[in-house]
C-alpha cells in the first residue's frame, strides 16, 4: 500500500504575528550608512572566524564507527547503506525518545529548515538521513504527518545513541534522554568514519531561518538575546 498524502500540520498562532511597537531610531541616510559600515566590520570578523574554524575542521582526525544495523521503513538498513552512492553523509540525530508519540518541537523545526531542493546536497557528494531512538512505526507516522521526504531510521535495539553520546543518562536528577545534533561521516573503502559532530548551538550553522532572523531588526525575539530595551522577547522553548 502506498503512503497517504502528507498532511499539512496544524500551526498555532505565532507570538510574532503582530508588529512590535518598539523600533530603532530614525536617522538620515548618511548616519545610517556610517552605522552600517561599522556593522559590516563586525560581520567580517565573524566570517573570518568561521573560515578559521572551517579550516581547523578540515584538519580533524577521524574515527571508525561500527556499521550499525538500523530499522528502516522497508527493513534493516546499515549505517553504510545510508550513503547510497555517495561518499559523504550528514546525519541529523533527531530527539524522539522510545516512549514519545511526537518528535521534539525544536528538532522538528530544524528538519523543516532543510533545503527543499535536497538534490543539491547529492550534487556535492553528500547524502542525508535522520536517526532516532523511537520505533520505526512512530518515526514513519511523524514523517508523514510533517510531509518529510527524508530517510529516517530507528536506532532501537542498537547501542548507537549510547555509544556516541546522543542519549544522556542523567545523574542526581539531571536530564535523561536524547539530545539533538549532527554527525558527519566519510565512507572509505567500505568503512564508515566519523569526521565531525556538533550539538547545542553548533547546530545553528545549517538552520537558515535562524540566520535570517538574526539579521532582522528584532532578531529571534528570544529571552536570552541581548536586545535593546523594549524589544519583544519570548521564551525560547515556549
Amino acid at each position: 500500500m502506498s503512503d497517504p498524502s502528507p498532511q499539512t500540520p496544524d500551526r498555532p498562532a505565532s507570538p510574532k504575528a503582530h508588529q512590535p511597537s518598539a523600533a530603532p531610531p530614525v536617522v538620515d541616510r548618511e548616519d545610517f550608512e556610517r552605522a552600517l559600515a561599522q556593522q559590516v566590520v563586525l560581520d567580517k570578523e565573524v566570517t573570518r572566524a568561521g573560515d578559521r574554524a572551517a579550516a581547523a575542521r578540515r584538519r580533524l582526525p577521524m574515527v571508525e564507527v561500527p556499521d550499525y544495523e538500523f530499522a528502516g521503513e522497508e527493513g534493516p538498513v546499515h549505517l553504510s547503506e545510508l550513503f547510497g552512492d555517495r561518499y559523504l553523509l550528514l546525519v541529523q540525530n533527531v530527539m524522539f525518545g522510545p516512549d514519545w508519540d511526537e518528535g521534539c518541537p525544536s528538532c522538528t523545526w530544524a528538519v523543516d529548515n532543510l533545503p527543499t531542493q535536497g538534490g543539491r546536497l547529492g550534487e556535492e557528494g553528500i547524502a542525508f538521513a535522520m536517526i532516532s531512538q523511537a520505533p520505526i512505526e512512530k518515526l514513519r507516522a511523524w514523517r508523514l504527518h510533517r510531509g518529510w521526504p527524508h530517510t529516517w531510521v530507528s536506532s532501537a535495539g542498537t547501542t548507537y545513541h549510547d555509544d556516541w553520546g546522543w542519549t544522556l543518562r542523567g545523574e542526581d536528577g539531571g536530564y535523561s534522554g536524547p539530545i539533538p545534533g549532527y554527525s558527519y561521516y566519510l565512507l572509505r573503502e567500505g568503512r564508515v568514519f566519523l569526521t565531525y559532530a556538533t550539538t547545542a548551538r553548533g547546530t545553528e550553522a545549517i538552520l537558515p531561518i535562524a540566520q535570517i532572523m538574526d539579521r532582522t531588526v528584532y532578531g529571534r525575539q528570544q529571552d536570552w538575546e541581548d536586545s535593546p530595551e523594549g524589544w519583544p522577547q519570548h521564551p525560547t522553548y515556549g
